[in-house]
């Protein structure tokens, strides 16, 4: 029986809740539905089915040389992860990021690193700051190498979260985590990287990473200040 677990506002799944995943491979040959599923899901991601444009199950099926069964049955799952709109005789819309709908992802992404490093406090704090220590070094190799590209810092970002996240142990919180950051667009929104909130940013991920190597409620504290920074300089 799956269990849903309250922290923060939000619901947790436990290890035993399955949902659905767009990105799941069968064993074997992806389906056509999947294959439709990745295709259309790349060009979200790489812009070419820009945010807040629209296209057409009929365009789609052309352009992937496919029937419109696999593709409508990519859309629809696409629609429920967030991606777009299926509008009756209006086509399909790609949505665009809106304010609520990035501080929502942002939040569930908090929240689960929250939750995932609360119980290794309980748990195992000697991980934690070997961890602590560890991301301290990386952090700084990252820092000195990535002025003024800023592709590393987001990647080191990325991996923060998915590291802190893992200590979970929860296959589902990662799952969500990865369709997030996809949601996101994460690695196109670097504006927190550039003046004037790069020194903000950059010591407010140093305290971050610094913090669970201490105590929970530094933890606390330095999670909730790096998210206001996030949520304020997305875009």
């Amino acid at each position: 029986m799956a269990r849903l677990l309250p922290f923060f506002g939000f619901l947790i799944y436990d290890k035993r809740k399955t949902i659905p995943a767009g990105r799941k491979r069968s064993l074997g040959h992806p389906s056509l539905r999947q294959q439709a599923y990745e295709q259309i899901l790349a060009m979200i991601e790489s812009g070419e089915l820009t945010k807040g444009g629209a296209t057409s199950e009929v365009r789609l099926s052309q352009k992937l040389d496919m029937s419109r069964t696999p593709v409508r049955a990519a859309l629809q799952q696409l629609e429920w992860e967030g991606y777009l709109r299926i509008v009756s005789k209006h086509g399909v819309l790609v949505l665009d990021s809106s304010s609520q709908r990035v501080g929502d992802l942002l939040d569930q992404i908090a929240a689960m690193a929250l939750f995932s490093v609360s119980v290794a406090f309980a748990t195992r704090p000697g991980e934690l700051r070997d961890l602590s220590r560890e991301l301290t070094e990386a952090f700084q190799t990252v820092r000195d190498a990535s002025v003024p590209d800023t592709s590393e810092l987001l990647t080191f970002e990325y991996d923060l979260f998915r590291r802190l996240i893992l200590l979970g142990n929860n296959n589902e919180m990662a799952k969500t985590y990865q369709s997030s950051i996809s949601r996101l667009f994460w690695h196109r929104n670097d504006g927190r990287w550039f003046a004037p909130y790069r020194t903000q940013t950059d010591e407010q991920v140093g305290v971050l990473i610094r913090s669970f190597g201490l105590d929970a409620e530094a933890y606390r504290n330095a999670l909730f200040d790096y998210l206001r920074t996030l949520k304020m300089t997305w875009r």
